[in-house]
């Protein structure tokens, strides 16, 4: 189980639009993964879910960063 910190720290990592998107990642319902982020219940599937999407972003996030920066060093 999750602390009330850990949860905080991964909902930070999450995009906009992290909810629906874990809800689609884990196949599972709203409630279930509304439990999962209000603590009141720990659910690995959606624990994945949810890390799979905050490194999904991460790693689009990095892509448009280095491809900014390659653009204006190339300038």
């Amino acid at each position: 189980m999750l602390t009330k910190k850990e949860i905080k720290d991964l909902k930070a990592r999450l995009p906009r639009g992290y909810f629906r998107k874990t809800i689609e990642r884990s196949a599972l319902s709203e409630r279930t993964v509304a439990k999962f982020f209000s603590g009141e219940s720990y659910n690995l599937a959606v624990h994945q879910a949810a890390v799979e999407v905050a490194e999904e972003y991460e790693a689009q996030k990095n892509a448009v960063i280095r491809r900014q920066n390659e653009i204006s060093h190339a300038k």
